[in-house]
């Protein structure tokens, strides 16, 4: 099985000064465009951001939607900073598992690396009984290790779900600079997310022999740069 790219609908979101705007030359305006290749949605201009937002937000979470086939269990594999919270904040929010989430519900602090065991808990307890009710769900986590991803395999499989493996294969240099960009609760130690990285890229030729019965990568290519956190 070849891994095939993914090119989300993840938008762009901009305000124009009233210099700019031709039609209403005393009011800024807002808009959005979406990054995916080829698509055109997005050229509409709105005289309140929260409007332009919104349609944005639907635009994103309708394409997300139908990537994948209902019930399917999405397992996000990549290191830290590398834009996997950004790309699951495109689907509806009941469908993501995230840990970062999960220990902020905890202690408050999404960063607090203590209660990861009981985070761990917590989210095994919601993919195993989204999977029995054949919910699709995006697991927001790094996933590198091939232990972690082979326990997720095994659940899909005893439910009958199908299992994709989605691999961010953003570069090191980008992942260390939004990295460093982040509040000191939620930066990963340097060596750890070069490990992390590495992990990654050894993964990628091993996710089909894993069990995997989809594997689709995503590059660094968005313009929203380093937003993608």
């Amino acid at each position: 099985m070849s891994s095939l790219v993914l090119d989300p609908h993840l938008t762009w979101r901009f305000s124009e000064p009233p210099s700019v705007t031709v039609n209403h030359p005393k009011k800024e305006t807002h808009g959005w465009d979406c990054q995916a290749p080829g698509c055109q949605a997005g050229q509409s201009r709105y005289h309140d951001a929260r409007d332009a937002a919104e349609d944005a937000d639907i635009h994103e979470r309708t394409e997300a939607m139908a990537l994948f086939e209902p019930g399917a269990l999405v397992v996000f594999v990549g290191p830290g900073a590398a834009g996997k919270s950004r790309f699951a904040s495109a689907f509806p929010a009941d469908w993501v598992v995230s840990l970062d989430e999960l220990r902020r519900r905890l202690t408050g602090d999404a960063g607090n690396q203590t209660v990861t065991p009981q985070a761990v808990q917590i989210q095994d307890l919601l993919v195993e009984t989204r999977l029995k009710y054949a919910e699709t769900t995006v697991l927001d986590s790094t996933n590198v290790e091939a232990a972690v991803r082979a326990r997720l395999v095994e659940r899909a499989r005893r439910w009958g779900r199908p299992v994709v493996a989605v691999v961010f294969v953003t570069a090191l240099d980008v992942c260390l600079l939004r990295n460093s960009k982040r509040p000191t609760n939620r930066r990963v130690p340097d060596e750890e997310l070069k490990r992390q990285f590495e992990l990654t890229t050894l993964s990628l030729p091993l996710l089909a022999g894993e069990g995997f019965t989809d594997v689709r990568t995503i590059g660094a290519g968005w313009r929203t740069g380093l937003a993608l956190a």
